[in-house]
């Protein structure tokens, strides 16, 4: 499996042929959103490919400059290929990719108690622990979805104080006030 960095044109592709089928609107930012963050450098929209450049999954993180976690912001395999084990090489990859540039991606899932579909989240959660990824002490609350907290390590693996104020620190680059006030929770380190 390789990764392609990409461009508006071929992420604003992806986002509007693929995203709009494996998210829910509304936890789909407005593509300009995407733009603004790709153009201000704090964005990288992944394609994990093939050897023959097919996509198979792709990953959108959101990075800042100096800082050792990153937000893994949408992860998805094409559905075509869900079950078969892309999923976890897909995030092999992407920590492979990342271990000289940070100590952990961070993974935000729904949490179960509060999840419209508790076994999809438990599943969700399960997949994740399985492929590598490191339960955490915190959970936040986003725009009133309440999400339980894990890190996948790629080149270390961060307390969890440090991965809660890098998270606080990405949500307040992500929403702007007042939207940030109220609507963005953090619980735990």
């Amino acid at each position: 499996m390789q990764i392609r960095l990409l461009d508006c044109a071929a992420a604003q592709k992806i986002y509007e042929t693929r995203m709009v089928q494996d998210f829910p609107a509304a936890e789909l930012k407005p593509f300009t959103a995407v733009r603004e963050m790709m153009q201000a450098g704090i964005y990288e929209p992944l394609a994990l490919e093939d050897e023959n450049g097919h996509l198979q999954a792709y990953a959108w993180q959101v990075l800042l400059p100096g800082r050792r976690s990153a937000l893994l912001d949408y992860f998805a395999v094409r559905s075509d290929l869900r079950g078969g084990g892309i999923g976890t090489r897909a995030l092999h990859t992407l920590a492979a990719y990342y271990k000289d540039r940070l100590d952990d991606l961070i993974l935000e899932c729904e949490h179960p108690d509060e999840a419209p579909d508790r076994a999809v989240a438990e599943r969700r959660i399960a997949f994740y622990l399985r492929a590598g990824a490191c339960a955490t002490r915190i959970e936040s609350r986003v725009f009133g979805v309440r999400y339980r907290i894990l890190t996948l390590p790629c080149g270390g693996h961060a307390a969890d104080e440090v991965v809660g104020q890098e998270l606080k620190d990405l949500y307040r680059m992500m929403v702007p006030e007042p939207y940030y006030r109220g609507n963005v929770i953090f619980f735990g380190p």
